[in-house]
């Protein structure tokens, strides 16, 4: 094993301060091992922010502890009471509370009856606004046991979690059902209770290796399951450890383990003592598809898979177990024969339906699609990929893809839902299909094309490779925007039954870093007209849906989300044309912050004199009263000239530096004259001078939102 924790002091606590290290533990059945992690750092820092609220933390450090059966957190200084508080409460203005004969007013009188105290007891307290009646006190600070108590209730009802569980005859709800309560204050027990349980000084090890342990002091918590119960509760050394087990056990150089962060995650959400072993399956089962073992070893076993210095997959596997391994020189263990065994059966079953699969081509098993419902409203799957291979034929004509190549993987894409195969491996929908094509001769692109459709299966994932992939991947999921919204099945709030967020977010990346030159509302358009007039109705309102996810695309990316809502409001004709719109207004954004934030200033001004009033762009130069409209009007002029070829060749970077030359015309136009003048032919050529401004820059964007935004976070600092 890894070198144990350093030896914790002895409890000692100072008496004059009264702090003290303070532990919390909560028992529980088998935690979920996904997000095990994350529900660690949520119990302590909800926990530590209700203590640091009650001004109990003496030092704000903590460390936060996770294992399959217990969430804790250890906090090193913590007081036991909290510090007295003064009280101070402002009365009536001395004038308001004493008439002419220095006698209480009822103000005055009506202040101490609030303040529960009689009127001499009341004090004179100066302020901005002149002498107070004002009441003082001294309240003595709550316990700890007082505040732990109330604050595990807060906590153990804001942990996320999906579902709460309940259990027993009572009416407690947690994650899981909570089996006992440590809460240690240095030496002391703390008098608290949650979840039905109340706390004491006692612990649990290792379900089959240890006991009840009753710890002697708060700080040897960490120490004590280590060297006698048999657990490492810290979550980051338990994954450390588990790295460190996998590297040893192919030290040896002949094979190397292929370790995802998403299932050493999850191993470490399984066990508390792991204890890692290599094992082997028949080479044989090396005759399946690649991504079935893999899957059966991931998905079903959460063990690592090895490959060769080729990366080509060997016939042994890495897995962790929670207990303590027999050693037996020379021979494996009964853990790993057990493994080895369960493995066995399981690659057995895939082989099995393996082969039963191939007895069916993969055409003839898109005839069977007939059988397969995909919506109560929309009709079966065969119907829905009859629609995919018409819309799938249709944009690959539009983006230059291999248009019969296209059509055929569009008419296979969903043939691979019926086998048994994928039946028993869902997560391999299109990869069997792609296995099952090669086999049944439909030639690399069309079976290429049948797997990559799925692509992107969530955010960060790939996207298809190929032109025809592409076509699918597009018309697959146009089809299930517009069919669900035609249907009813609206996503709102966290509800999305059929992923349609996903798969806006797909197009949409698939589009934009493909650089596609695809209209987004034609292409929904296409998809409605194979649906039929009702369908058409919404394809407004599918569009809107597909451009508010675009915000989850760019965000991560770095942009602004001021500027990506300028943008949006320009309605650009292509997701490429709105991604070089983007590019552009970020960057000039970052070259020329003062510069945006006053034309972004200026036509906010300017929208909202506009929204008021109707104006053209029509401009009569012999109706300016002063210079500065002039100065506009020229700047203007040239303006336009210069940025012509910029916006016609989506050249909008150049464009928007040119464009920054309008800062002073325009500051001066809004300094000298007056937009809304009484005279009428007046107004409106002013008004209609300002208009040629704003379209100017709606060639790009809509700047008067970046106002808006900057606003917006102004008000947000000004709140935290």
């Amino acid at each position: 094993m890894a070198t144990p924790p350093p030896k914790a002091p002895g409890g000692r606590r100072d008496s004059a301060a009264a702090t003290a290290a303070l532990l919390v533990e909560i028992g529980v059945e088998e935690l979920p091992p996904r997000g095990l992690e994350q529900l660690g750092a949520a119990f302590a820092a909800r926990l530590t922010a209700e203590l640091e609220s009650a001004g109990l933390l003496a030092a704000p450090d903590y460390r936060a502890f996770a294992t399959p059966r217990r969430l804790a957190a250890l906090f090193s200084s913590v007081l036991r009471r909290q510090p007295a508080q003064t009280i101070i409460r402002q009365g009536p203005p001395v004038a308001a509370a004493y008439d002419a004969r220095n006698q209480p007013t009822a103000a005055a009188r009506g202040f101490a009856k609030s303040c529960g105290v009689a009127l001499n007891k009341l004090t004179v307290m100066e302020t901005s606004n002149g002498a107070r009646l004002a009441y003082r006190a001294t309240r003595a600070g709550k316990k700890l046991d007082a505040i732990l108590n109330a604050a595990l209730q807060k906590v153990t009802r804001a942990m996320p979690a999906p579902k709460r569980m309940r259990w027993g005859a009572g009416a407690a709800e947690f994650i899981r059902p909570a089996h006992w309560l440590t809460a240690l204050h240095g030496r002391d027990t703390v008098a608290a209770k949650v979840l039905e349980l109340t706390a004491d000084r006692f612990t649990y090890g290792h379900r089959f290796h240890s006991k009840k342990l009753r710890l002697p002091n708060a700080e040897l918590y960490e120490k004590f399951l280590w060297e006698r119960g048999l657990v490492i509760a810290d979550y980051d050394k338990r994954r450390t450890e588990i790295t460190r087990q996998i590297t040893r056990l192919t030290r040896s150089g002949d094979a190397r383990a292929v370790v995802s962060e998403e299932l050493l995650d999850e191993v470490t959400g399984l066990v508390e003592w792991p204890q890692a072993f290599r094992g082997r399956f028949d080479p044989r089962f090396l005759k399946l598809p690649r991504e079935v073992i893999i899957s059966v070893l991931h998905k079903h076993q959460k063990y690592f898979h090895l490959v060769d210095r080729h990366n080509k997959l060997r016939p042994e596997f890495i897995a962790v177990s929670n207990i303590k391994l027999p050693r037996a020189a020379g021979r494996p263990s009964p853990v790993q024969i057990g493994n080895e065994r369960v493995l066995r059966a399981r690659l057995a079953d895939a082989e099995f339906f393996y082969n039963e699969d191939l007895k069916t081509p993969l055409p003839a098993r898109a005839e069977q699609l007939n059988g397969i419902l995909f919506h109560h409203k929309l009709g079966t799957l065969q119907e829905k990929t009859k629609r995919v291979v018409q819309l799938a034929t249709h944009i690959a004509g539009q983006i230059n893809a291999h248009m019969e190549t296209a059509a055929r993987a569009a008419e296979l894409c969903k043939a691979d839902l019926t086998t048994e195969l994928v039946a028993e491996f869902p997560e391999l929908q299109g990869v069997v299909g792609r296995h099952y094509a090669n086999k049944t001769g439909e030639g690399a692109a069309v079976a290429n094309a049948i797997e990559q459709h799925y692509w992107p299966r969530f955010a960060g994932d790939r996207i298809p490779q190929t032109r025809a992939a592409m076509s699918v991947a597009l018309a697959d999921r146009a089809d299930s925007l517009v069919g669900f919204f035609t249907a009813g099945e609206i996503p709102g709030g966290d509800k999305d039954p059929f992923a349609l967020r996903r798969a806006a977010a797909g197009i949409a990346r698939v589009i934009i870093e493909k650089k596609l030159p695809l209209n987004v509302y034609e292409l929904l358009a296409a998809s409605a007209k194979i649906y039929g007039p009702a369908a058409h109705a919404k394809v407004v309102d599918v569009e809107k849906f597909f451009y508010e996810r675009l915000p989850g695309y760019y965000l991560p990316l770095g942009y602004g989300a001021a500027a990506i809502a300028a943008v949006q409001a320009t309605r650009p004709p292509t997701l490429a044309n709105f991604h070089r719109r983007l590019a552009a207004l970020h960057n000039f954004l970052r070259r020329h912050a003062a510069a945006a934030a006053t034309l972004a200033a200026a036509h906010k001004r300017i929208a909202g004199v506009l929204k008021r009033a109707a104006a053209n762009t029509t401009v009569n130069e012999q109706l300016f009263r002063h210079p500065a409209e002039h100065h506009l009007a020229k700047s203007l002029r040239d303006l336009e000239l210069q940025t012509r070829d910029d916006f016609a060749r989506h050249r909008y970077a150049r464009g928007l530096q040119k464009l920054a030359r309008l800062k002073q015309p325009i500051d001066e136009f809004f300094e000298h004259v007056m937009v809304l003048d009484e005279d009428a032919n007046l107004r409106a050529n002013r008004l209609a001078l300002l208009n040629r401004a704003r379209q100017l820059f709606l060639q790009v964007a809509d700047i008067s939102k970046l106002a808006d935004g900057a606003s917006a976070a102004k008000r947000k600092n000004s709140n935290v």
